[in-house]
């Protein structure tokens, strides 16, 4: 009997050794993989962003401007975030481009939206991820502490086919064409707006790990096609 029990606590022990080794490797993948993907994320990509990351050239928001439907006649000062809430609140959005820098290009408007491990910190989002986007005319953008749902910029063309759904861990072109901006005429806005009817989406347009919100992308045109504005 006591050799039965001897045996039995050896062999209990036996296999308890990589039971417990098994489970502290396992801990130690999934920690060295979560900090290696926050430390050099795979970023989400588009046509226009091979690798995920923003080509030199590119153009961010100068202005994050928020109206209310709720609120029509209240005028919002620019925001270090974006923010948009179901049949409330919307986020105008300006960018303005250099019009020398536009010739021979490709203006792809893109939203990069990288999940909650590639942008720690950098958004809240709640609901379907269904937004309507309206476009605005060209250096019509919104003025902070004086645009309001009630008083917008001018109406103009809006962007034939965005995507219908957009959610966390993908990068997204709003709108592909060549620029079609005269040159030498400086600096020039173009300008939008994000809605929502079931979502909530806050953002902070950012570029740390993985980029974050609207850019304007430059490609090289070599086509025909109608242009962007």
């Amino acid at each position: 009997m006591k050799a039965f029990t001897v045996l039995s606590a050896v062999l209990a022990g036996a296999f308890a050794a990589p039971t417990t080794s098994a489970i502290s490797a396992s801990l130690e993948t999934r920690t060295l993989g979560l900090f290696t993907k926050l430390l050099s994320p795979k970023c989400p990509t588009n046509t226009a962003q091979a690798d995920g990351k923003l080509p030199k050239g590119s153009i961010s928001t100068s202005a994050l401007v928020p109206i209310s439907s709720k609120n029509p006649n209240t005028a919002y000062p620019n925001s270090e975030w974006a923010k948009v809430t179901p049949g409330d609140f919307c986020t105008i959005f300006n960018l303005v481009l250099d019009s020398d820098a536009t010739q021979g290009k490709v203006c792809n408007l893109v939203f990069d939206l990288p999940d909650y491990l590639q942008a720690p910190g950098d958004f809240v989002f709640v609901g379907s991820g269904k937004f309507t986007f309206t476009g605005y005319d060209i250096n019509a953008g919104a003025v902070p502490g004086e645009t309001t749902y009630a008083k917008q910029p001018r109406p103009g063309p809006s962007p034939p086919k965005p995507p219908p759904v957009m959610k966390p861990g993908n990068s997204y072109i709003i709108n592909s064409a060549p620029c079609g901006i005269p040159p030498g005429i400086g600096p020039v806005t173009v300008s939008g707006s994000l809605c929502s009817k079931d979502t909530t989406f806050i953002f902070r347009q950012s570029q740390k790990a993985c980029p974050v919100g609207f850019y304007v992308v430059l490609t090289d045109d070599t086509g025909t096609s109608a242009s962007l504005t």
